[in-house]
């Protein structure tokens, strides 16, 4: 599942955009404070079926009940909080439409048709007749990392249950994410992530070959936050990462070792910063097919995007021009 597009309409704080925002494999999203980053994240993590029971992975919440919860309830999503919100995607060069109501309700359309069922799913994409295919699109993973500290405890509290431990080690997750990411981040050698107790921790060596067992939230809220997040990204594998606020209580060599860490796997990207670290790293990293979303709301609450490629960010920083200021500049 690859998002090309997405439009809003009375969704959350967005009256409307200016015009469908398009995502490359790799983007993050700039703009001010209410500029509507979250509210574009939000979005996303609807897909790919925000109808019925179908649950966010490892959460265990379905996907429209998810954000009502960060927000105190299923009106907060509509803007202005009456009426209906309406998400258009486009994705693989299909329509996808969410509408929401101020009521709760939910209702998708597909090229038009409107799907209350996998078997509508099929129909509507045109792939009834190759089931593998079917299963792979309605169960594709959208993984969504709020700045919310309830959801980064849901997911430290899934490791606890016996089918999620198992699934992280059997992925090997719990050593790759100590040995490819952690240790490029630490001066520490880390050889694995101890999930066999009820506090997380990791596994130390020292060059004397004494072994110690650190907790992992002594290793820093940073630390901490990126372990348990990977861990799960790893084991999981998503077709479409989403994470909030990337660069909250990450120092900028752990952000590098993040971005670079992301695009080394096949899977698309948005990420939400107000941090400089995030737009250096960048740079350093150059992730492929990777773009900056400059984001902002005129009046009326219309949200309007510019992108900004890789080379375009290269030359506004070698010039010491902070390219958060760029929104202002150009007026969107």
């Amino acid at each position: 599942m690859f998002v090309e597009e997405l439009s809003l309409r009375e969704f959350r704080g967005v009256r409307e955009c200016a015009e469908p925002l398009r995502f490359s494999k790799f983007n993050v999203l700039v703009g001010r404070n209410n500029a509507g980053k979250t509210t574009v994240l939000e979005a996303l993590a609807l897909l790919p079926l925000p109808i019925g029971d179908h649950e966010l992975p490892v959460y265990g919440v379905r996907r429209g009940q998810f954000l009502a919860d960060m927000h105190g309830g299923s009106p907060s999503l509509i803007y202005g909080y009456s009426g209906t919100a309406v998400l258009r995607y486009r994705i693989d060069g299909n329509e996808w439409v969410v509408e929401l109501t101020d009521m709760g309700g939910i209702e998708l359309t597909i090229n038009g048709e409107r799907v209350t069922s996998v078997e509508d799913v099929g129909r509507a994409l045109d792939v009834r007749a190759d089931p593998g295919l079917l299963s792979k699109i309605v169960n594709e993973m959208v993984f969504f990392i709020p700045n919310d500290t309830t959801a980064l405890s849901k997911l430290h509290e899934a490791l606890k249950s016996e089918h999620y431990r198992y699934l992280v080690m059997k992925s090997g997750a719990n050593v790759r994410i100590a040995r490819e990411l952690v240790n490029e981040c630490v001066d520490d050698v880390y050889t694995e992530v101890m999930l066999d107790s009820p506090e997380l921790r990791a596994r130390k060596e020292l060059p004397d070959g004494r072994v110690f067992y650190i907790k992992l939230r002594d290793l820093g809220d940073g630390v901490e936050k990126a372990i348990l997040t990977t861990l799960w990204l790893e084991a999981t594998k998503p077709s479409l990462v989403l994470w909030d606020d990337f660069e909250t209580s990450t120092h900028p060599s752990l952000i590098r070792g993040l971005l670079r860490w992301l695009s080394q796997r096949d899977w698309q990207v948005v990420l939400a910063t107000h941090s400089m670290d995030v737009l250096y790293g960048l740079v350093e990293v150059w992730p492929d097919d990777a773009q900056v979303l400059l984001l902002c709301k005129g009046a009326g609450d219309v949200l309007k995007a510019r992108q900004m490629g890789l080379d375009e960010l290269e030359d506004l920083l070698e010039a010491g021009q902070d390219p958060r200021y760029v929104v202002e500049l150009l007026k969107l």
